[in-house]
């Protein structure tokens, strides 16, 4: 029986993010310059063609990765602003999510954020779309970390700081996933602590 229009696209669906999820692996193992097509096709199990047949290029796969980890920072810390709470509870639930997210595929996504940010091999689209929504990711943080500040729960001091401490903690923390062989990750409560008010100077 021939399958119908909706199976060939969820198929279809099925095969990108297939593709997508390898290129992941292999952008972040290889670097965007070193990377092949053909090495994605290996790690996703497909022929270089068929590769092909979902993207032109893995300058767009790699540019799709990076939207999908733009949009999922951007929609997390929107999810965390709504949390029922105190502001430090709403913190701790985020960063609970990150470092989940690192345990398992997220760790890959931080370490083709620091290529996109540091590696001239990157597509221009990549390049441009990068500090506008890293910026707009911090600012949205602000009021979660001001509100805790009133309400004396996070260290006075320059909010916009305290975001990017925490950020880079984050990311940090992925890197460190790979260098130290999987080692447990520390809790949201360790990480926290640079909100810690006894740190406010």
């Amino acid at each position: 029986m021939p399958r119908t229009d909706e199976q060939n696209r969820l198929i279809r669906d099925e095969r990108r993010e297939q593709i997508i999820r390898a290129a992941l692996k292999v952008f972040a193992r290889r670097g965007m310059a070193s990377a092949k097509i053909s090495d994605i096709a290996s790690e996703a199990g497909f022929s270089h063609g068929l590769v092909y047949h979902y993207f032109k290029s893995k300058e767009e796969i790699f540019t799709t990765l990076i939207r999908r980890a733009l949009e999922n920072s951007a929609m997390l810390v929107q999810h965390a602003k709504r949390q029922a709470g105190t502001p430090m509870e709403r913190l701790q639930w985020m960063t609970r999510v990150m470092l989940q997210n690192i345990e398992s595929e997220g760790a890959y996504y931080f370490l083709i954020m620091i290529q996109a940010f540091t590696s001239d091999a990157v597509p221009e689209e990549v390049k441009q779309l990068l500090p506008e929504h890293f910026l707009s990711t911090l600012e949205a943080t602000l009021p979660i970390i001001e509100e805790g500040q009133r309400a004396g729960q996070i260290a006075q001091g320059d909010s916009f700081q305290l975001a990017v401490c925490y950020y880079s903690l984050i990311q940090g923390l992925a890197v460190n996933r790979f260098q130290l062989n999987d080692a447990p990750l520390p809790d949201a409560e360790t990480v926290l602590r640079i909100f810690s008010p006894g740190n406010s100077g």
